[in-house]
């Protein structure tokens, strides 16, 4: 019997094949949203695994103050506001979600490309590359609509993966 009961547990049978999978397929918005959800979703899964740790050691800014966590949504605040690419995938797991929403407040400081609504993320159009033999057909690439550019959400997907895999090293989670 598979249980997932651990934020490493999680990590690895949940958040590391939804990252694989959507890499795989970098076409695919489902399994766009599933990857954003995933890493979006497993702050809450450290933070309940290490609260009192993160508590004293994570901090984020409030009116332009630091302020020390003491719960998930501060938490995933810090994360955010440490590594903009985290706070994009959350736009886009929340936007996944809840279709539309709401302006967030000024002390998030969210990246100029937050996303808003879940049309932000779309999948750009297959093209015909005369030149490939394997693939003839590019499949499109899921990107985020922003106001600068949009960015590739497999770009996205790798630096949050990639913040979390630092994390889990360097805090021993």
């Amino acid at each position: 019997m598979e249980r997932i009961d651990t934020c490493t547990k999680f990590k690895q049978s949940i958040v590391e094949r939804d990252f694989e999978a959507f890499m795989q397929d970098r076409g695919s918005l489902r399994k766009a949203w599933h990857c954003a959800g995933s890493l979006f979703h497993l702050a809450d899964w450290v933070y309940a695994a290490h609260k009192k740790r993160i508590d004293t050691k994570f901090t984020f800014l409030k009116s332009g103050s630091p302020r020390p966590v003491s719960c998930v949504k501060e938490f995933a605040n810090a994360l955010g506001q440490g590594h903009p690419d985290f706070q994009l995938i959350r736009g886009i797991a929340n936007a996944a979600k809840h279709f539309e929403l709401f302006k967030a407040p000024v002390e998030h400081s969210n990246p100029p490309d937050m996303p808003s609504h879940a049309a932000n993320t779309y999948v750009t159009i297959p093209t015909f590359d005369p030149g490939a033999f394997d693939d003839a057909f590019d499949t499109g690439e899921v990107k985020l609509q922003g106001k600068t550019k949009d960015v590739p959400l497999a770009d996205l997907a790798q630096s949050v993966f990639d913040m979390w895999n630092r994390l889990f090293a360097t805090e021993g989670w």
